[in-house]
Parts: structure tokens; C-alpha cells; sequence
């Protein structure tokens, strides 16, 4: 008799502890996700979670500081989506020195903070202020434009045409994509055609060669984002992007300029521990040690 109720208090015990440890985890993962745009921890419709998600974790490595770009080989793609602050001296420094080594840079911007990063490495390309507007879009919105494949030959395999929303124009470089003749910079925000607005073609994404190495510069970062890359309709962009991370050549996600590396201070301390294989290591063994401590009670 006294046997069978420890056998229920025992069982009661390890259910108690598997509910905490899934409370636990359930807690966890709420408190690593967030809002914030272009964030990979944001599951909503301005996240990149879905972006994040479908990457090949061996095939990618995020690039956390800048001694982090030396050492890969010729061709690796570095991606930096939706640059938000000025690039330090010693970023700028590596973002040259991993061109000048054969590589690419793909840099993903609208607002023109990166132009920072592009200055700062010599490029002929910047991005121009204000939203781009045509009569050949998809959608009842202006910004919401219809570009199309101008280039024969380009550095990944482009799609006939695709849509972006609230596209810069581009200054510089050898055009890959282009808007319709239908097309002009909203330069007052009013989403109507204005007096002294020229109506014209509009490059929103162009490569610049620079040393053994290569820009390729999209003005619509918003290509990465849940909305407009998961879900019917966005075949294109996903097209794009997948051209861009698949094949044999190493695939970088920079994460010290660019807004898909915000999160919330729990989250980064997350990312961090996720990021740190020392610490990934303590922890398994702390891991191991206290399933060995409960196992050994239990026995007791």
C-alpha cells in the first residue's frame, strides 16, 4: 500500500515538473519575440521570421561583428537588410576588404541610411529620397510598383518582373531592374503626379563592381518582410531571395548594421546565448547535471 502511493507521489512529481519545464519554455519563447520592423523575432506581418525560418542554418552564418568577415571563400554573399545606424571605421574596413576578395555585398534599403555603408566603400551607387509611384502597379497604391528585369545577364537569376512597395530611386551603377515609363518619385508624399515631377524609368535595383568583388543594391527591403515574402503572390520575391541564399557559395547575414538584428533586451540576451557556443556548452551541462541529480534522487 505505502509502495503504490509512493509510486503516485513519484509520478505526480515528474508531470508537476514536465508541466513546468513546457511553462518554462512557453515563457521563453514569448518573451524572445517581438514587434519591432524587420525584426527576425517578430512573427507579425512586418517581421522577418519567415525569411529566417526557411535559411539553411548550416549554409548561413550571421556576421555579428567585423572580424567575423575575414577568412571565407571567393564569391560568399553578404546580406545587409535594412541598414539603421552609421557604419564604424572598422565595418567599413571589413565591408572593402571582403569585396576586394571576390565577394558581394546585397544591400537592402529604402530610407537611405545606407548610403553610409555605400559611401563608405567607394560605390557610384546611392539611394534618393522619396517613394516611388506608378500607374503600373498590382495593388489600389501608387507605391506599390511593378518592376521588370532590364539586364540580359545579372549576378543571380531574376524573375520577368516583381512588385515592391515604397521603392527609392537609385543613383549610379548598371540597372538589373527597372520601373515602367509610367513611373515617378513621390517627392511630396501625396501619391499623385505633381508639377515638376518627371515621369520616367527608375532603376530600384543595380550592381556596381568594386575591386575583384561586386554591390548589388535594392532599394525595397520590404521584399524580406512576412507579408510580402510568405503567402500566395509573392512567388517573385521569394524567387529572388532563394536565387540569392541557395547554391554552393557561402551565404553571410550581416547583423551589426542591419534592423533584423533588434530584440527586445530578454531576446538579445537570447540571441547572444545562442550565438556564444561556450555558453551553449555550459548550459548543456548544466543540462546534463541536473537530470543527472534528479535521476539520481529518484533512484533514492
Amino acid at each position: 500500500m505505502i509502495s503504490w502511493k509512493v509510486n503516485i507521489i513519484r509520478a505526480a512529481g515528474w508531470i508537476a515538473g514536465a508541466v513546468l519545464l513546457a511553462a518554462v519554455f512557453i515563457l521563453i519563447m514569448h518573451l524572445s519575440l517581438n514587434n519591432m520592423e524587420f525584426s527576425r523575432s517578430n512573427t507579425g506581418w512586418n517581421g522577418t521570421s519567415s525569411f529566417f525560418s526557411d535559411l539553411n542554418r548550416h549554409h548561413f552564418t550571421e556576421i555579428n561583428n567585423p572580424e567575423n568577415l575575414a577568412g571565407h571563400p571567393r564569391n560568399t554573399t553578404l546580406l545587409i537588410i535594412a541598414p539603421h545606424r552609421t557604419p564604424t571605421k572598422e565595418e567599413l574596413t571589413a565591408y572593402n576588404e571582403f569585396l576586394e576578395s571576390g565577394n558581394t555585398i546585397f544591400l537592402a534599403d529604402d530610407f537611405g541610411t545606407g548610403n553610409e555603408i555605400l559611401s563608405g566603400i567607394g560605390s557610384r551607387v546611392s539611394i534618393q529620397p522619396g517613394n516611388i509611384s506608378s500607374i503600373d502597379r498590382s495593388y489600389n497604391d501608387p507605391y506599390s510598383v511593378v518592376v521588370y528585369r532590364t539586364a540580359q545577364e545579372s549576378p543571380f537569376p531574376l524573375p520577368a518582373d516583381m512588385v515592391l512597395d515604397r521603392a527609392a530611386p537609385l543613383e549610379g551603377g548598371t540597372p538589373l531592374m527597372l520601373t515602367s515609363v509610367m513611373s515617378w518619385s513621390d517627392a511630396n508624399g501625396d501619391r499623385r503626379f505633381n508639377w515638376g515631377e518627371d515621369m520616367g524609368t527608375l532603376p530600384v535595383m543595380v550592381t556596381d563592381p568594386k575591386g575583384s568583388g561586386r554591390i548589388i543594391v535594392l532599394s525595397d527591403p520590404s521584399i524580406f518582410i512576412n507579408s510580402m515574402y510568405s503567402g500566395t503572390g509573392n512567388d517573385n520575391n521569394r524567387y529572388v531571395i532563394h536565387n540569392l541564399v541557395s547554391g554552393d557559395s557561402p551565404v553571410l547575414i550581416d547583423q551589426m548594421n542591419s534592423r533584423t538584428a533588434d530584440a527586445t533586451r530578454f531576446g538579445g540576451i537570447l540571441r547572444e546565448v545562442r550565438n556564444a557556443v561556450n555558453i551553449e556548452i555550459f548550459i548543456l551541462c548544466l543540462l546534463i547535471l541536473g537530470i543527472a541529480g534528479a535521476w539520481k534522487m529518484r533512484m533514492i
